[in-house]
């Protein structure tokens, strides 16, 4: 066996002690390593954000305009549907009057016809009578061409 002496301590002492600065010193240097690249990132991250971020504003705003463009499309067209449906509705309107104007001036003219006549049926027993009373024939081919003509005549 060996014998483990105190220089032999020591030296290990010092190696453990030199390791031990080694790895801090490693540990350090990877720390900030570390710390560089997680600042770089978090600025390539916040740069890709903001670009990201403009984008979409950019997007959104494109968006916005053609939107509104094709809201004013819309709303054009639909002024333009309803004023055509105005006009044609007016037109048909204007048609209805004329036509129930029209159907007045027949029913007018259709009663004075019926009054007219009113008179004409009235007297018709009274001209049985006549009828039935003569005993010519000839008072019957007069009043019969009377009727006639006072017939063709209203």
């Amino acid at each position: 066996m060996t014998t483990v002496t105190s220089n032999d301590i020591q030296e290990l002492k010092d190696l453990l002690s030199a390791m031990r600065q080694e790895n801090r010193e490693q540990m350090i240097s990877l720390r900030e390593e570390n710390r560089e690249q997680i600042t770089s990132l978090r600025e390539e991250t916040r740069e890709q954000m903001t670009s990201l971020r403009e984008e979409t504003r950019e997007q959104m705003t494109s968006l916005r305009e053609e939107t509104r463009e094709q809201i004013d499309t819309l709303k054009e067209d639909n002024r333009q549907q309803i004023e055509t449906l105005r006009e044609e509705n007016n037109k048909q309107f204007i048609n209805l009057h004329k036509e129930i104007t029209e159907v007045k001036i027949i029913t007018a003219k259709i009663e004075g016809t019926i009054q007219s006549q009113a008179v004409l049926t009235q007297k018709i027993p009274d001209l049985i009578e006549k009828v039935g009373e003569l005993k010519n024939w000839k008072q019957i081919a007069i009043v019969a061409i009377t009727a006639f003509t006072s017939a063709t005549i209203t």
